[in-house]
């Protein structure tokens, strides 16, 4: 079954682009393309399961509107803003956002993302993902994480699933299993997406 996108740009044109970007891609239907002054609420009773949305259009949508747990938003970045989504990202994943695409990102790269995001994990630039392992500090030394948790964190915040970080890494993925299991303990969280969260709470500048 085909991931039904809605694409959501306050460029229409840009919209165009992405839209025949994936018009001889297998497996991805592209449902509409909306901008500035759409109701969101009317792009949701389309049923799309994802929404591909730059930042100006997603900030537009209502706080309160209802969107379906099932639906996924995918943001578009631009480096007019990025440096300040930081703060905002768990306010983002509450609002229904599951990956924050780079200006200087490739098709290929949205591509993949949006598998990622449609099958339920979380999406983040690598570059983004690594500041905030580096400065996790004193919550990281009280809870004990070892450079190896560190690194599945990493991935497991890239959207990596347990088979691709056992591929990475060179270890079995039953060693993954028991390293995700150890980290969710020490952490105190049940699933990848609360991880990606607490990573985000003990980050400088959102404590």
């Amino acid at each position: 079954m085909a991931i039904r996108i809605a694409i959501g740009c306050h460029s229409y044109l840009l919209g165009e682009g992405l839209k025949k970007l994936f018009n001889k891609e297998d497996g991805i239907d592209i449902i509409c393309i909306f901008d500035e002054g759409i109701d969101i609420e009317e792009i949701i009773k389309m049923n799309p399961d994802l929404i591909l949305s730059d930042f100006e259009i997603f900030r537009a949508f209502p706080e309160d509107s209802t969107i379906d747990k099932k639906l996924k938003i995918l943001l578009l970045g631009d480096n007019s803003w990025l440096s300040d989504v930081e703060r905002q990202i768990p306010e983002f994943i509450v609002r229904g956002v599951f990956g924050i695409i780079p200006a200087d990102a490739d098709s290929e790269i949205l591509k993949k993302a949006i598998k990622v995001v449609y099958s339920g994990e979380l999406w983040l630039d690598r570059k983004m993902i690594k500041k905030i392992i580096t400065k996790m500090g004193t919550s990281e030394k009280r809870i004990g994480l070892t450079k190896k948790e560190k690194e599945i964190i990493l991935l497991i915040c890239h959207g990596y699933r347990n088979k691709e970080i056992a591929q990475k890494l060179d270890i079995s993925e039953q060693t993954v299993k028991s390293h995700c299991n150890r980290i969710f303990k020490k952490v105190g969280v049940s699933d990848r997406l609360q991880l990606a969260l607490y990573t985000h709470k003990v980050w400088p500048g959102h404590i």
